[in-house]
């Protein structure tokens, strides 16, 4: 029973984890689309300039809260021995000294640059090099963050080679994720012209982008398995199979994106259909993220071994 408390804690916490990061490469990536965002909607309502902004640091300050429950957790999963061994101090030093803690650290240290730089944005006059300055504490909060996932676990026996691509589609797919929220709300105060510009926009940048992420996580979902036989034949990779069919159904609604919903937003309903389709769009990237929170939490490739 306890090893199933501490299991679900682990994987809610890593689920909590992923929104953090994902909303510092929503702020990263898209920074300006969220700016202009706001200030059409500060005209139409009393949103001020920061809300976007607030609500991505309150997810960043969850995931900082995360990242010690997990480390705790992890913990008394290890100790075996309930809240006592996940609080015994030689406990909390082993798993400190181990890549449980490496993680912790980076994640720490990471989400507290992200906070920094919120409090140092919101509570001095904004100015063009403030905003540089943000954009650049968020891009160095991201990049440590994104570091964290390849020192953790099987990931971290894998060749430096396999780990920096990991690094770069975990930073490809958290802009993916990332910039979800941000369109959606597009949707409902930018003008006709002002969201296909966007959307347009957005839709050449991705066909790049998706083109790597297929062809990174098929190469290191082979590596992590050690063969294609073993995504259907081992628990660990009928989950990451389930994972990329997830994956999959969102590039699918993508390509529906930029080949029949944008170029309809023209039409009566071409701004509804498109919300709804990002909404579903968003249900399913949660999916993905807590797939994949069971994925590295429960499941691993030495499940098989």
């Amino acid at each position: 029973m306890e090893m199933y408390i501490w299991s679900t804690l682990i994987v809610l916490s890593n689920f909590s984890f992923y929104l953090g990061f994902v909303s510092i490469a929503s702020y990263t990536f898209l920074g300006q689309v969220i700016d202009q965002i706001q200030q059409k909607a500060q005209q139409k309502t009393t949103t001020t300039p920061s809300t976007f902004l607030k609500l991505i640091n309150g997810w960043i300050f969850v995931g900082l809260v995360a990242n010690f429950i997990w480390f705790i957790a992890s913990t008394g999963a290890m100790a075996e021995d309930g809240i006592r061994g996940a609080l015994d101090s030689d406990m909390i030093e082993l798993m400190w000294g181990s890549s449980i803690g490496e993680v912790t650290f980076y994640r720490s240290i990471g989400f507290s640059i992200a906070i920094f730089a919120f409090v140092f944005f919101v509570y001095s006059k904004p100015t063009k090099i403030k905003r540089y300055v943000l954009h650049l504490l968020y891009l160095c909060s991201l990049l440590l963050l994104a570091y964290s996932f390849s020192v953790l676990g099987h990931v971290s026996e894998l060749a430096w080679l396999e780990r920096i691509t990991l690094i770069f589609h975990v930073l490809l797919i958290a802009w993916w994720m990332g910039a979800l929220l941000p369109l959606r709300y597009a949707c409902s105060v930018l003008a006709h012209n002002e969201l296909f510009i966007l959307m347009e926009k957005f839709g050449k940048q991705a066909v790049p982008m998706v083109t790597l992420i297929i062809i990174a996580g098929l190469w290191l979902s082979i590596q992590l398995v050690g063969s294609i036989d073993a995504l259907v034949t081992t628990s660990y990779g009928q989950v990451l199979l389930f994972k990329l069919i997830l994956v999959n159904l969102i590039l699918l609604l993508a390509a529906r994106h930029k080949f029949k919903l944008v170029p309809a937003l023209n039409n009566s309903t071409g701004r509804e259909m498109l919300s709804k389709s990002i909404s579903i769009e968003i249900v399913i990237a949660l999916a993905i993220l807590v797939t994949t929170s069971a994925l590295t939490s429960l499941v691993g490739p030495e499940s098989y071994l």
